[in-house]
């Protein structure tokens, strides 16, 4: 490239970035159609003419939100940095702190939220601080744990959030997990869960925690799973689940008589609400992540940084 047309380029991206000009009106200036203008701009950068740098922020991070997107099809993606000699708690209650955030961000009055769940996502009410009034619904996508694990009841993180964002909640008052099909209809076709399933089928905003394998042992609700239903999942692979629905590396859904005797909403009927947010880290949970990613399942995945590099390493 001549000289002249270097001396062009840069004189565009000096009115633009340093004069703060905007396109039209270095179009008008230099006699040169806008479309034109932005052109030059991306040239000018791509050249090394114009280099632009963050200063305060590792911008990794924000590099490994766009990739996750573009590999994925997501809408957004929040990554988390990790810091030296952060221990398992620590990394939990930040991922916690920036789900929180995001919710902050996108809801909206007269909203209606899901939960499923997720330590990650019980942790996220305690950090929410000072939230705007709403008037949202929130309202759990699963039925609850075993009574030995009464305190990670779903039903408790929709509470706490209907009362900071001044909403109210509904409540499934069954386990995840039944001991037949039949008890399972019972249940979700009685009067009171009718209200539940509108919710699901109107839902504007769901947070969803993604379980790991079935060596696991953060998910509290797995201890509803008989050991015939852990062979069977063995058997078939699975590589993980999400509302209790359990599925293989492939993304394929494990069907068969533990989901038919699963209170949960399906994750196809989640596939049409605007707002799915996946929350998880670990690298144990990487195989499941990304199989829940190739499902077109979620808009958004909050991760960490670690968690992050191994799924687009892997993809």
């Amino acid at each position: 490239m001549n000289e002249n047309k270097r001396k062009l380029l840069a004189k565009v991206a000096y009115l633009y970035y340093i004069e703060d000009n905007t396109q039209a009106e270095i179009a008008k200036t230099l006699n040169i159609y806008r479309t034109t203008i932005s052109r030059m701009l991306k040239q000018a950068r791509a050249m090394g003419i114009v280099k632009v740098q963050i200063e305060g922020f590792d911008t990794k991070v924000f590099d490994l939100e766009q990739q996750l997107k573009r590999r994925f099809g997501l809408d957004n993606a929040v990554v988390v940095p990790n810091y030296e000699n952060e221990n398992h708690e620590t990394k939990e209650k930040r991922l916690s702190a920036e789900a929180a955030l995001y919710l902050k961000q996108i809801i909206k009055p007269k909203d209606i939220v899901g939960f499923a769940w997720g330590s990650v996502l019980a942790g996220m009410v305690g950090q929410l601080n000072n939230p705007i009034k709403t008037e949202a619904t929130f309202v759990p996508l699963v039925g609850g744990p075993s009574t030995a694990n009464m305190q990670y009841h779903v039903n408790g993180i929709v509470y706490d959030a209907a009362r900071q964002f001044g909403g109210r909640s509904l409540f499934v008052d069954a386990a995840a997990v039944q001991e037949s099909k039949y008890v399972r209809d019972g249940i979700m076709n009685a009067q009171y869960f009718q209200e539940i399933q509108h919710c699901w089928a109107n839902l504007d905003i769901a947070f969803v925690g993604i379980g790991g394998g079935l060596n696991s042992h953060t998910s509290r609700w797995r201890d509803l799973l008989t050991a015939t239903d852990q062979q069977l999942l063995k058997a078939r692979q699975a590589v993980g689940d999400c509302c209790c629905t359990f599925y293989d590396r492939s993304g394929k859904i494990l069907t068969g008589d533990l989901l038919n005797r699963t209170i949960a909403i399906e994750l196809a009927a989640l596939k049409q609400t605007p707002n799915v947010v996946g929350v998880a880290r670990s690298l144990s949970k990487v195989p499941s992540i990304k199989a829940l990613l190739t499902m077109s399942v979620l808009n958004t995945l909050i991760t960490d940084e670690v968690t992050a590099q191994r799924i687009l390493d892997i993809s």
